[in-house]
């Protein structure tokens, strides 16, 4: 602090005592507006839309060198429909219902992915996105399911997207 500002504050704080000791009041001075200046009003973050941040997974991470992949029954098709269920009632704004081709249109896929998987979170579970479009489900990690949950139509770049509830296979251990 300077010679100057450690006078100012000084200078303050013993105005401050005989305002108190003469009498003065303790109370903030209350601020007179000033015409012509606007007030800026603080406004609200917005809260985030459902389903729109993925939860941490609470499993620990897998790594195996050569996971065995194969096809066996599903054991988290309910999880997985569920959460699609839950995206389309929580998030209609990602989909055009409207323009059904064996289930709604997605209008923002990389939304509507973060929405399955966060759904499938807040079961417990553990999801990631792939970067293959597809995404991967474990509730422990003696093995891990593939499952896709949005078509893509034509090879480059998709035009059109769907719905879509194709269970692919499972590694194990789980691969994530």
């Amino acid at each position: 602090m300077n010679r100057r500002s450690l006078v100012l504050v000084l200078t303050f704080a013993g105005s401050a005592g005989v305002l108190v000791q003469c009498g003065g009041s303790s109370s903030s001075p209350t601020a007179t507006p000033t015409p012509g200046v606007a007030v800026a009003t603080p406004v609200p973050t917005p809260a985030p839309k459902p389903l729109s941040v993925i939860p941490t997974c609470k499993i620990a991470a897998s790594a195996p060198a050569s996971p065995s992949c194969t096809k066996p029954g599903s054991r988290l098709s309910a999880t997985v429909n569920g959460a699609i269920d839950r995206a389309i009632l929580e998030r209609p704004d990602l989909f055009d219902l409207g323009n059904v081709n064996g289930g709604p249109q997605v209008l923002n896929v990389d939304a509507y992915m973060v929405a399955v998987v966060a759904a499938i979170g807040d079961t417990g579970a553990c999801a990631k996105i792939d970067p293959e479009g597809e995404i991967s489900v474990k509730v422990d990690n003696g093995a891990s399911e593939q499952w896709i949950v949005a078509t893509r139509v034509g090879w480059g770049v998709p035009t059109d997207h769907w719905v879509q509830r194709k269970y692919v296979g499972a590694c194990s251990p789980a691969t994530f």
